[in-house]
């Protein structure tokens, strides 16, 4: 007789008492909501890649490997904790493009052609009519730069989240090799390229919610309160994203949560007019200075010269506000630069991508990214 088994059964009944059956739903977790939303991103998959739209549904996505290509590479990134205020503000573009353009970016900068993306979204509590701009704006990015949305996960998890509004998105996104895309060597005298940023992109939002004072800081109890519809935190948070700042020219959630530009098209097209280049870095957490290092050979530098580029005014206002200095600024925001293109043949002919620096001979001791002169704001 299985006595210990038997008191614990006992025990939770009595604890229950509840005389109807348990359901998933009671639980927090609509099993039809997901259903719903399954069928509604294939019907937008269907419409953006026909063939594509089968592989949603099955238990995982394929794709067929392109003629000659010898390998992959694959990348996998997201949004953090800019995730917060996109759902806060309801920016289902800045969330899915932020997200999207990490991974795919990436993958192409590593010298393969991004084709396949998963995603991989997280809900409190699935909405699926306001949840689906998210793909469609996926979808969208997929599209503007080859890339086909093959599947995915929407997991609603009611627990894992302190608020039933707030949801996180992660892409992976997978390429194949491409000859065309192979580097140039690394040589001193080559110039260097930024491609601008619209703002912040998907990093350093943890610091600059601090600075702005944008944290939410409710203890368990208002947690509870604003679930049930009473004020919190939230609602001075929200005020504060809604409210013009005149030295932005526009609102604080306008200037936070642009959607993250994805140069990959713009690149190409110089690539494909005679433009070689010795290398790409992609100017995400650890700013210029973790990122370009990446790129160089350990007796190489380069000289970036900020006042060739203007600073989107969100980087100046943060580092007065929140008494930044300039190094921890370098090491954590794009400061302006999105992707940072390093050219071994060739000039650049488009007026959104500017000079900003060259590669120079490394001495003894020398960090590999120099800044000199100040930035314009």
């Amino acid at each position: 007789m299985n006595t210990k088994g038997d008191l614990f059964s006992l025990k939770f009944k009595k604890k229950g008492g509840r005389k109807e059956m348990a359901t998933c739903q009671q639980s927090g977790v609509n099993i039809d909501a997901g259903n719903l939303f399954a069928q509604m991103i294939k019907e937008r998959v269907k419409k953006a890649w026909p063939k594509t739209a089968e592989n949603i549904g099955r238990f995982a996505g394929g794709l067929a490997i392109p003629e000659g290509a010898k390998s992959f590479e694959a990348s996998t990134d997201g949004r953090g904790t800019a995730a917060i205020l996109d759902a806060l503000c309801g920016r289902w573009d800045a969330l899915a493009y932020g997200a999207t353009a990490m991974s795919l970016v990436d993958t192409y900068i590593s010298g393969a052609r991004p084709a396949a993306l998963l995603d991989t979204l997280q809900v409190a509590r699935l909405e699926s009519e306001k949840h689906i701009a998210i793909i469609e704006n996926l979808i969208k990015a997929c599209q503007y730069c080859g890339c086909e949305l093959i599947g995915g996960e929407t997991a609603e998890l009611p627990d894992m989240f302190p608020y039933s509004w707030m949801v996180d998105l992660d892409t992976t996104v997978i390429g194949f090799s491409d000859a065309n895309l192979i580097y140039a060597p690394v040589r001193p005298g080559q110039i260097v390229y930024g491609w601008p940023s619209n703002g912040p992109a998907s990093n350093g939002f943890s610091l600059l919610r601090k600075v702005f004072g944008l944290k939410i800081r409710d203890t368990a109890w208002q947690r509870l309160l604003h679930n049930f519809g009473f004020g919190s935190s939230i609602a001075r948070v929200r005020e504060r994203l809604a409210e013009y700042v005149p030295e932005l020219g526009e609102t604080l959630a306008a200037a936070l949560l642009r959607p993250t530009p994805i140069w990959i098209k713009a690149i190409e097209y110089q690539r494909q007019h005679g433009v070689v280049f010795s290398g790409h870095a992609h100017i995400t957490g650890g700013g210029m200075v973790e990122n370009i290092s990446r790129i160089l050979p350990p007796d190489f530098a380069v000289e970036i010269y900020c006042n060739t580029w203007r600073r989107p005014p969100i980087f100046a206002l943060a580092q007065e506000i929140g008494k930044i200095d300039d190094a921890e600024m370098n090491r954590v925001f794009n400061q302006g630069i999105m992707v940072v293109s390093i050219v071994a043949k060739g000039e650049i002919d488009d007026i959104e991508a500017s000079d900003i620096g060259c590669v120079i001979k490394r001495k003894d001791g020398e960090p590999q990214v120099q800044f000199c002169g100040r930035y314009q704001d």
